[in-house]
């Protein structure tokens, strides 16, 4: 990397029962958490192949256990232990817990200075960071996916129902704004105190509806994106974006639009694709880490099942949106849990047991 020394990617994991890390469920007999580290060594390893002059840091509620620990001590990531003071009350929000140690997160670098990166452990570096964090500048850039939304589904409609409500108590403007995904986050030292102060004042809000029995954020993208709206914000669509890889939800970009990010975020890949690169990321004699730029994009391609439009693509294309959009929010969620049972009777290498 050949920008600022003052640039900082982060991480943040808190270990939680499966129930509230709801995109990883982990093979059979096994703790999910395990399938985290995986996920995070080959992230942090590909920040650190690109970036080789960026800080790396894990903020993490407890130690990680070995091998884990030493593989990212091995890869020069720090780590920065801080308790979850954000973790919901009993019934406030279902299956995404976990992500609210993101604000923690948030709160223990706020005096570390310079630029903070901010990424999900199912986020794999590309290219060096240089020409986001260029065209982010001295605002706050955010993942944008219009492409996953469905505005008009019932998740969205209760989001907006909330958001009406939240932001009259808070004393904002209402009505529709952009959401943000929450995978990734560009976020200059001079907005830190302002995203955490607007994080704060939504969660003591929260608390109070929830002890009021009335509805309230539970995620760390709902407070986030109530927070964005107190800054610049530069949205990073150009730059990352989810490529989803399972076969009902596939939103297919072209192959040259892909090749140009700098970011991948895969989030349904940590059982599967993560797992088959993180042998590969440890090893420092790998393709890993010594493949020119071509070649690495196109290993990562092929383990993370990212492939470029192949003949009848725009018709396979075209059958997906009327497949999505005649979908609606049950029949996703059975869909998800049964390709996720699926994905667990699929046998790992052997390495990986």
């Amino acid at each position: 990397m050949t920008g600022d020394a003052g640039v900082t990617v982060a991480m943040a994991f808190v270990r939680m029962p499966k129930a509230e890390s709801a995109q990883c469920r982990g093979r059979p007999g096994e703790e999910p958490a395990l399938s985290y580290f995986r996920c995070m060594a080959s992230a942090f390893g590909s920040v650190r192949r690109w970036n080789p002059e960026a800080d790396l840091v894990l903020v993490t509620a407890q130690p990680l256990p070995e091998p884990y620990a030493g593989q990212l001590a091995r890869i020069g990531v720090e780590t920065v232990l801080a308790p979850f003071a954000h973790r919901p009350p009993e019934g406030l929000g279902t299956g995404w817990a976990s992500s609210l140690y993101h604000l923690d997160a948030m709160q223990a670098l706020a005096a570390r200075g310079g630029t903070l990166v901010f990424s999900e452990p199912d986020v794999l570096c590309m290219r060096p960071l240089d020409a986001m964090l260029a065209e982010v500048g001295d605002r706050v850039g955010a993942q944008y996916e219009p492409a996953l939304m469905r505005p008009e589904s019932r998740r969205w409609s209760w989001y907006w129902e909330l958001c009406e409500d939240m932001h009259r108590d808070l004393g904002e403007r209402t009505g529709r704004h952009e959401v943000f995904s929450g995978s990734v986050y560009v976020v200059p030292e001079r907005h830190l105190p302002v995203l955490l102060e607007r994080v704060e004042r939504a969660w003591r809000l929260g608390l109070d509806r929830h002890r009021q029995g009335r509805r309230a954020f539970s995620t760390d993208e709902h407070f986030m994106n109530y927070a964005l709206r107190g800054v610049p914000v530069a949205e990073l669509s150009a730059y990352t974006r989810c490529l989803s890889t399972v076969p009902w939800l596939r939103c297919p970009e072209r192959h040259e639009v892909v090749d140009e990010l700098t970011l991948w975020n895969l989030c349904f890949e940590k059982d599967r694709g993560f797992q088959r690169l993180y042998p590969h990321a440890i090893d420092p004699s790998s393709w890993f880490w010594t493949s020119p730029a071509g070649e690495f994009r196109q290993r990562v391609a092929t383990l993370m099942s990212v492939r470029p439009p192949r003949p009848g693509a725009g018709l396979v294309e075209a059958a997906v949106r009327v497949l999505r959009e005649g979908m609606d929010d049950r029949l996703h969620r059975r869909l998800r849990a049964g390709y996720g049972r699926f994905m667990q009777l699929k046998p790992y290498p052997q390495w990986c047991k």
